[in-house]
C-alpha cells in the first residue's frame, strides 16, 4: 500500500493541479463549513451521505486545511481498495491472476486520477471492497467477527455514497453460498453423503438455499436451517445498525436531499435528453481490451463452473442495468464497471495459465503447442487492442490566477464569498453560504435550485465578494440577479471570453 501511494505521488501532479473536477470544490467546501460548526442537511445543503465530509473535517484538524491533505486521504482510500481487490483475487485464483488484474485496474480509464481527486466514488468503493474482503476471509476462517466487520464496513460505504446499495443482495447470496457449503460439510461429517460432495463441481447458479439431510435428527436439521439464515441476518443487522446509528448522529436520514435529489422525477426530466446507451458505450470502449479479457474470464467461469466468479459477473451486469436507467451518468461512474471487468479478467488470466503444464518454465518440451493456440491468439488480440485503442482523457476545469489573487486580496475583509466554483473559497479559507455549498448542474436541471433562490441568498448574506466561473451566463442572463449585482457591487475583473467575473461589495471597495 505504501509503495502504491509513493508511486502515485511521484508520477501525478497531486500538489500542482488546481482542481481535477468541479466536485472537488463541493466536497472541500462542505468539509470546511462543517468544521466551522454548520450542520449538514439543516444548514449545509448536501445530496450525499455525511461520512466523507465528517472524515475530511477531522482530517483537516490533524493535517491542516489544504487540497493536498484531502487528496492524500483519497489516495489512502484508493490504496485500501487496490489492496482488498488484490487479496480477494489472490485467495480465489492465485498470485499471477491477482497481480495482472490489479495492474489492469490501476491502468483502467482515469482510475489513478480518481484516486487523487477529492470525490466520493473511490472512498465508498474502497469500503465496499474491504467489506467483501472480510467475507472472503470468512470463507477461509469461519469466524463471526469477519461477518460483523464486513457488515459494519458496508454501512460505512453506504454512508459515504449510496451507489453501492445494489451490492447488498449479491453480498447476501455470497454469504448464503458459504453457509450452504458449511451445512454440506457438517452433513458429511455426520455420515450424510451429499449428492454433490464437491462444491467446485456444481454449477455456478444451481445451488439450493436449504441444507441437505437424509433422515437424521430433527433437532440437527432445525439447527442447520437456523445457521443457514443466521449469518446473513447477522451481516444485514450489523449493516442496518451501523447505518442508522451514523444517520441519527449526523442527521443524514434525510429523504429529500439524499434520495429525492437523485431519484425524483424532476431530476430525470432535467436530463431527459441524456442518452445513457451512447454514454455507456463511450465509457466501455475506453478499456475495450480489458473487456475482451473479461469475456474470456466469463467463458472460463462457466467452463470450469467457478462459483466465486458469480460475484463480479452479476456485479457487472447489475451495474450496467442500473446505469442504463440512471440519469445522469458521469465519467466517474465508470469505476463501478472497471472493478468487475478487471476482476473477471483475472479469471481469463487464470484460464490461460491453466493451458501451461506444471513445470513448463523449466521444461519447454512439455508444452503442448495445440493447447497454446487459443491463449496465444487471445494474448495477441489483447496486446494489439491495447496499442490500437487510444485512451480518451478528460480535461480539467480551468484555473484563473487573477481571480484567485483578487479573492486573497480582499480576504481579510470578507465574511462570505458567493461563488459557483467553491474551490476558490476553499483555497482562500472563506465560507460560502451553506445553501449553495453544493451548486451543481443536477440542482439547476432538476429545479432544486432556481434563480429566485440565488437572489434570496444574495440578499440574505450580502457577501463581500462574488466569483462567477462556471455558470456566469446563467447569472448574467437573469434580470433580477443582474440588477441586484449592478446596484450593490463593483466589477473588478472579467476575462476575455466573459466567462469568469469577480465582484466586490460597493461600500467594501471604497
Amino acid at each position: 500500500m505504501s509503495l502504491y501511494v509513493g508511486f502515485v505521488l511521484a508520477i501525478r501532479p497531486v500538489r500542482q493541479t488546481f482542481e481535477f473536477d468541479y466536485d472537488e470544490g463541493l466536497n472541500l467546501i462542505k468539509a470546511l463549513l462543517y468544521s466551522k460548526g454548520f450542520s449538514l442537511y439543516t444548514q449545509i445543503w448536501s445530496d450525499q451521505p455525511p461520512l466523507l465530509t465528517v472524515t475530511l473535517s477531522h482530517w483537516f484538524s490533524l493535517f491542516g486545511y489544504s487540497v493536498f491533505a484531502a487528496r492524500l486521504l483519497i489516495l489512502l482510500f484508493s490504496s485500501l481498495l487496490v489492496w482488498s481487490f488484490y487479496q480477494i483475487i489472490r485467495y480465489s485464483l492465485g498470485l499471477v491472476p491477482a497481480l495482472v488484474a490489479t495492474l489492469l485496474l490501476l491502468t483502467s480509464w482515469l482510475f489513478v486520477r480518481l484516486s487523487i481527486a477529492v470525490m466520493i466514488g473511490i472512498p465508498t468503493l474502497s469500503l465496499a471492497m474491504f467489506s467483501i474482503y472480510f467475507l472472503t476471509l470468512y470463507k477461509r476462517h469461519p469466524r463471526k467477527i469477519f461477518i460483523i466487520l464486513s457488515g459494519g464496513l458496508f454501512a460505512l460505504s453506504l454512508q459515504t455514497k449510496l451507489f453501492t446499495v445494489f451490492l447488498i443482495p449479491l453480498m447476501l447470496l455470497y454469504l448464503w453460498d458459504f453457509k450452504i457449503m458449511d451445512c454440506e460439510a457438517n452433513n458429511n461429517l455426520e455420515g450424510k453423503v451429499s449428492p454433490n460432495p464437491s462444491p467446485t463441481k456444481r454449477g455456478v447458479f444451481n445451488f439450493s438455499l436449504s441444507p441437505r439431510s437424509e433422515g437424521g435428527s430433527g433437532v440437527k436439521s432445525i439447527l442447520s436451517k437456523y445457521n443457514l439464515w443466521y449469518l446473513p441476518l447477522l451481516w444485514l443487522g450489523t449493516l442496518l445498525g451501523v447505518y442508522v446509528t451514523i444517520g441519527i448522529l449526523c442527521h443524514s436520514l434525510n429523504y429529500e436531499q439524499l434520495f429525492q435529489a437523485h431519484l425524483g422525477e424532476d431530476v430525470k426530466a432535467g436530463f431527459e435528453k441524456f442518452n445513457n446507451i451512447d454514454y455507456l458505450r463511450y465509457l466501455m470502449i475506453q478499456d475495450l481490451d480489458y473487456l475482451f479479457l473479461a469475456l474470456i474470464g466469463i467463458w472460463a467461469i462457466f467452463l470450469k463452473r467457478q462459483r466465486e466468479g458469480f460475484f463480479p459477473l452479476v456485479w457487472l451486469a447489475t451495474a450496467i442495468l442500473l446505469l442504463l436507467n440512471h440519469k445522469p451518468v458521469w465519467y466517474h461512474h465508470y469505476t463501478l464497471l472497471a472493478i468487475p471487468i478487471t476482476w473477471l479478467a483475472a479469471y481469463g488470466v487464470a484460464l490461460i495459465i491453466d493451458f501451461f503444464p506444471a513445470g513448463w518454465n523449466s521444461n519447454f518440451k512439455s508444452l503442448n503447442i495445440k493447447k497454446l493456440i487459443l491463449p496465444g491468439i487471445a494474448a495477441a488480440i489483447l496486446i494489439l487492442s491495447m496499442i490500437a485503442i487510444p485512451t480518451k482523457p478528460i480535461g480539467r476545469p480551468a484555473r484563473n490566477i487573477e481571480v484567485m489573487n483578487l479573492v486573497l486580496k480582499y480576504k481579510d475583509s470578507t465574511q462570505w464569498l458567493f461563488t459557483d466554483r467553491p474551490i476558490y473559497a476553499f483555497y482562500a479559507g472563506l465560507p460560502v453560504p451553506p445553501e449553495i455549498a453544493v451548486i451543481s448542474e443536477k440542482r439547476f436541471s432538476s429545479g432544486n435550485l432556481t434563480n429566485d433562490d440565488l437572489l434570496t441568498i444574495l440578499q440574505k448574506y450580502r457577501p463581500e465578494q462574488i466569483v462567477f466561473a462556471r455558470w456566469t451566463e446563467k447569472f448574467k442572463s437573469d434580470e433580477k440577479i443582474s440588477a441586484y449585482i449592478k446596484e450593490n457591487y463593483s466589477k473588478t475583473y472579467e476575462n476575455e471570453k466573459g466567462t469568469v467575473e469577480h465582484y466586490v461589495l460597493k461600500e467594501f471597495s471604497r
